[in-house]
């Protein structure tokens, strides 16, 4: 039994393909936006960093690149994009290539609690969907060095909104599994920020949504239509999204997640 925040939630113990939600979507739908919020939520959390063309970004646990190449576009800076995940790397660099990105996205393997940068080599940072995966203090704490002064660190993952009754709690954990595991409540994401080096300036809650919609403006026409398909084929995909819909419906008053933006302590 992992305790969290007393929050209760059983240790997945199944094949993270099969069980964990984010790695289902990423190599059972072959989704590339993974995070809650999708690359909506990525934009808010870059405007409320003051994101600029002339920083230096790391993309700390990137996929597939969709937020480095995303930010890269958008905001003309350039992003450095780091996983553990070596196919997930190849295919992020073959998209950099192809939209021509090269000159302000790389990507290379790493772990989030090992960064071998030069300390003050980024401007910012984030974080989507990652922290849950890995030791959260060692990864904040890690980050901190390589920020340069004032830099900024930014956070997108799922959160309680209030403690959860033990049967919200149960009900989370059957259904997401390894991403439910290691979810803090909001307040306590704000604390450990603080705890690990940082100044919060901004904190907000957001509603999960698993959608169509979402789907097709973070995928793409042919890529959201592809995935449809596949849910509507594959009786075990299928299964899996009916029930992760359901559980966002059901659960919206205990669970959903974090935007944070907080900046270096000095």
């Amino acid at each position: 039994m992992i305790i969290m925040n007393s929050v209760q939630i059983e240790k997945c113990i199944c094949e993270p393909d099969e069980c964990d939600t984010f790695q289902f979507m990423a190599k059972r739908l072959n989704m590339n936006v993974l995070h809650p919020g999708g690359l909506k939520a990525t934009k808010l959390l870059a405007e409320q960093s003051k994101m600029s063309k002339n920083m230096i970004v790391l993309d700390a646990g990137c996929g597939t690149g969709s937020s480095s190449i995303f930010l890269a576009q958008k905001y003309g800076c350039k992003v450095v994009g780091i996983d553990v995940d070596q196919q997930s790397l190849i295919k992020a660099n073959k998209i950099g290539r192809r939209k021509n990105l090269l000159d302000r996205v790389s990507f290379r393997n790493m772990d989030i609690v090992d960064l071998r940068f030069e300390d003050g080599t980024f401007d910012g940072a984030i974080y989507q969907a990652a922290l849950i995966f890995t030791n959260k203090s060692k990864a904040l704490n890690a980050i901190h060095s390589k920020l340069r002064p004032e830099g900024f660190l930014g956070i997108i993952e799922l959160a309680w909104k209030t403690t959860p009754p033990i049967s919200i709690a149960r009900k989370v954990g059957s259904i997401l599994c390894a991403a439910a595991v290691n979810t803090e409540e909001h307040l306590m994401w704000i604390k450990l920020l603080n705890q690990t080096g940082f100044n919060v300036v901004n904190a907000e809650l957001e509603d999960l949504n698993f959608n169509f919609r979402g789907m097709l403006y973070n995928e793409g026409v042919l890529s959201a239509l592809r995935i449809a398909f596949k849910c509507a084929l594959d009786k075990y995909a299928k299964k899996k999204t009916r029930d992760v819909t359901k559980l966002f419906k059901e659960t919206r008053k205990y669970l959903g997640y974090g935007i944070y933006v907080a900046r270096k302590k000095e």
